[in-house]
């Protein structure tokens, strides 16, 4: 029998060599990026019906907040959107970005995006009920006129590559939405969720519908839950992206 205080010994001296190979061969961790996720809402809407969506993404990780703009001014809204932007990166310098557009919200975030310097500093963009291309309720408003399909403001937003820089682009619609929410150049359209009752209603019962939840989940995850799309510049007309009486 081999005496205990050799035992011990050799024991010792075989785990000082197997921590010392660890020491020496260990991959440092894997250095995990801050999720931000700004959701800006549509129009009169405000923060509020958006804080159900928010608080689910923050149980995903995300360090979500909906900023609280009143969609009565694109670009004023745009410039919001910036100033949040950089100051979350300003905190977070290696972020991921991730703007979530309600309704006119995401024409908002795609003006701070395409003009704004926003490609250089977001990795994600997700609309669901935007009016990409206009829509015709916005025509002779007050307020959020600009989003009237022909105007001067939509011109410029629409003219070249809807789909600028490094971003990855979703869009969200139910289905009986009034547009398509369809941009030119590569963006993933996800699979209408379900009807609830017209076109109308389901698009201002978007924020708080667990469909859209599910999808704008799957989009800052990266997954398509749908087809992705690359059309070619000017592929198609503001009016081909309107459906008659929320089909």
């Amino acid at each position: 029998m081999i005496p205990r205080r050799i035992l011990v010994t050799a024991l010792s001296a075989v785990l000082a060599s197997t921590a010392g190979a660890h020491v020496a061969t260990a991959a440092p961790a894997p250095e995990v990026r801050e999720r931000i996720a700004f959701v800006v809402p549509g129009q009169y809407l405000g923060a509020l019906p958006y804080l159900p969506l928010v608080e689910s993404l923050r149980l995903q990780g995300y360090r979500a907040q909906a900023l609280d703009l009143p969609g009565f001014d694109i670009d004023a809204d745009a410039h919001a959107i910036g100033a949040a932007v950089d100051a979350a990166l300003a905190a977070h310098p290696d972020a991921e970005i991730a703007l979530i557009g309600h309704s006119i919200g995401g024409v908002s975030a795609r003006h701070y995006v395409k003009h704004l310097g926003g490609a250089d500093r977001v990795d994600t963009y997700v609309a669901f009920g935007t009016p990409q291309y206009g829509s015709p309720g916005a025509c002779g408003q007050p307020n959020g006129a600009e989003v009237c399909p022909g105007t001067d403001f939509m011109a410029g937003l629409n003219v070249g590559d809807d789909t600028p820089g490094d971003v990855a682009y979703y869009s969200i619609r139910s289905e009986r939405e009034w547009v398509d929410g369809r941009l030119d150049g590569g963006q993933c359209r996800m699979t209408p969720t379900p009807t609830a009752v017209d076109g109308g209603t389901d698009h201002t019962l978007e924020p708080v519908n667990v469909h859209v939840w599910a999808q704008v989940s799957a989009a800052l995850a990266g997954h398509c839950d749908g087809e992705f799309v690359d059309d070619p510049d000017g592929a198609f007309t503001a009016e081909e992206t309107l459906f008659p009486n929320g089909r």
